[in-house]
């Protein structure tokens, strides 16, 4: 398992055969170039890249130190997504929709089946080998790990394993009563601040480098079972990637 650090990316080893979440975000944002470039026609210019959040992995919780640092917890882009702007216009909602029917063979090239977008094989072994690896020793001395780290910064671990697993009640807290859409000043500095605390200690401790290790080992067993089931998927997949990749080259 690798981290890329730059783009905030944990790499395991099945994502080789499914779509990632980068590939993912690349089809999204070539789906968007289509679509703005026929938005041009009706005279709406929107920018594609604005249209969804970066994509980042925070399987166990914020490790991005360097970004947290900016964007606290909100991912790049968030805040200007979807072309907000123009949600209630409807000349615009026409246009793009005009623009959906038009473009279609164009958007179907580079649009994977549902089945494939959501990861096939290669997503029931990442839920497969996360489950194996959630039950090891060595997961629970990491997470206990993180959780000394940050109780020892001031924080608490969260309360509730269900929906503060991976973060402090207080950044659970602050997300529940923040507007995500425009938070306060000091809601957004208070944000960064603990998001710091929680990446800092993930990197201290090399909880997300040793939880992904941990469920990478478990992947690697299943992948050989599964060769040539995930080969195939991988075929069929990579036919749609590639399409995107080559329609964002050639256009951006």
């Amino acid at each position: 398992m690798n981290l890329d650090y730059e783009n905030s990316l944990i790499v395991f080893p099945v994502d080789a055969y499914g779509i990632s979440a980068r590939d993912r975000y690349q089809i999204l944002l070539a789906r968007e170039v289509i679509m703005t470039t026929c938005m041009m026609k009706f005279g709406f210019i929107d920018d594609p890249n604005a249209a969804y959040p970066k994509a980042e992995n925070r399987n166990f919780g914020v490790w991005n130190v360097d970004r947290v640092r900016q964007h606290g917890f909100r991912l790049i882009g968030e805040e200007s997504q979807s072309n907000r702007k123009h949600d209630e216009a409807g000349a615009w909602g026409d246009a793009r929709y005009e623009c959906l029917a038009s473009e279609k063979s164009k958007i179907d090239e580079i649009t994977p089946p549902d089945d494939l977008m959501n990861g096939g094989t290669a997503a029931e072994i990442a839920l497969k080998s996360l489950g194996m690896a959630s039950e090891t020793d060595a997961w629970k001395a990491a997470k206990d790990d993180w959780e000394n780290c940050i109780s020892a910064a001031g924080l608490t671990p969260g309360r509730d394993a269900a929906n503060a697993k991976w973060s402090s009640q207080q950044s659970f807290d602050l997300q529940v009563r923040t507007d995500q859409q425009n938070p306060s000043k000091s809601d957004a500095a208070e944000g960064v601040r603990i998001a710091t605390i929680e990446a800092e200690c993930n990197q201290q401790v090399r909880l997300t480098q040793t939880l992904g290790d941990i469920q990478a080992s478990y992947q690697l067993p299943l992948i050989r079972q599964n060769e040539a089931v995930l080969t195939e998927l991988k075929k069929k997949s990579q036919k749609y990637v590639d399409a995107a990749e080559k329609l964002l080259k050639e256009t951006q």
